[in-house]
């Protein structure tokens, strides 16, 4: 069968169409992974600002619960939305106080889009000194080497592993000082808004 040039037009045609199509699937996918994290990010940021806030002792089943979401966040980050995050809500919504803070700094992270600045987070320096050596630590995840606004990926997980997983995840968040730095640009930047 010889080659003519509509046999190559419609071979090109159909190759621009797959690649076309390649690169509608793809970009869905990454948009679909970014609101995932963000989701996580923003769900655990909230959680962690709430517990620096919180003026109630948590329970011994409230520390039991962070604890078992910080080792399975460690084991499996991809159980996040079918298993992890919804019993996370469950506990948060039990107790009241910091649900109702937990809601406010999670609309206010919701509404930020993808502008907090990575050195808002507390250093990994500040992590170790303000979380206790006392239980072993669940595994942490590896920073991949990827673009600066991705880069918060892993290390809001691990920071939210390490502080979840301390004995007395209120009084470790208190503990670190960034998370004031970070309320600070919450609250000016919902003032703006």
């Amino acid at each position: 069968m010889p080659i003519t040039s509509a046999s190559l037009s419609i071979a090109a045609n159909q190759f621009k169409y797959q690649v076309n199509l390649m690169l509608i699937l793809e970009t869905k996918i990454i948009s679909n992974f970014s609101m995932e994290t963000t989701n996580l990010h923003n769900t655990l940021l909230a959680l962690l600002l709430a517990l620096k806030d919180s003026e109630t002792p948590l329970s011994d089943r409230e520390q039991s619960d962070l604890y078992q979401v910080a080792e399975q966040l460690s084991a499996n980050p991809k159980a996040w939305e079918i298993l992890i995050e919804p019993r996370l809500l469950v506990m948060i919504q039990a107790n009241e106080p910091l649900n109702q803070r937990f809601k406010a700094v999670k609309y206010q992270l919701d509404n930020l889009g993808d502008t907090m600045p990575l050195n808002l987070l507390p250093s990994k320096a500040e992590l170790e000194q303000a979380v206790p050596k006392q239980k072993p630590q669940p595994t942490t995840r590896a920073i991949p080497q990827v673009s600066p606004s991705d880069l918060r990926s892993n290390e809001i997980t691990n920071m939210a592993i390490k502080v979840l997983a301390a004995p007395n995840p209120s009084e470790t968040a208190k503990k670190l000082s960034s998370f004031e730095q970070l309320q600070q640009f919450l609250n000016q930047n919902f003032a703006q808004k």
